[in-house]
């Protein structure tokens, strides 16, 4: 299990938004960003797993959002907003794809000292780098 710890994707992000394209591209870039730098961390910090244990084909993902005030959100538009931190698992090297990704349901808990968004991964299948090599050298 590897656990990141990375901030809340913003308003603009939702799928309901109707910013300005550059707005939501520049957001959109920084929390893979974000996401991708907790990924490097969580792997210094996890004892049982090691850089040679990764990338991974499948896996199982659990978010769980802490929001700063306590009020209704649309569980489908918290999994919407999670495309983005789930493309900086791949820009991080954790993930070779993000095409088989199990979710399990979005827990949605109140945080007020420090909003943030956790992803806990449990690796199902781990890629076969000697397979993809030889793909690659075709």
């Amino acid at each position: 299990m590897l656990r990141i710890v990375t901030k809340l994707p913003t308003a603009a992000l939702s799928p309901n938004s109707r910013v300005h394209w550059a707005v939501k591209h520049k957001a959109s870039k920084a929390i893979k960003k974000a996401t991708a730098n907790g990924v490097k961390i969580a792997l210094l910090l996890a004892d049982e797993l090691d850089y040679a244990d990764v990338p991974w084909h499948e896996i199982e993902l659990q978010a769980v959002y802490y929001h700063h005030v306590n009020r209704r959100r649309d569980p489908d538009n918290l999994i919407a907003l999670l495309k983005y931190p789930i493309d900086g698992l791949v820009m991080a090297g954790l993930l070779v794809d993000d095409d088989r990704i199990t979710l399990k349901p979005v827990i949605k808990k109140i945080d007020k000292e420090n909003p943030r968004l956790e992803l806990i991964i449990n690796p199902i299948k781990q890629a076969d780098i000697s397979l993809e090599q030889s793909n690659e050298s075709q």
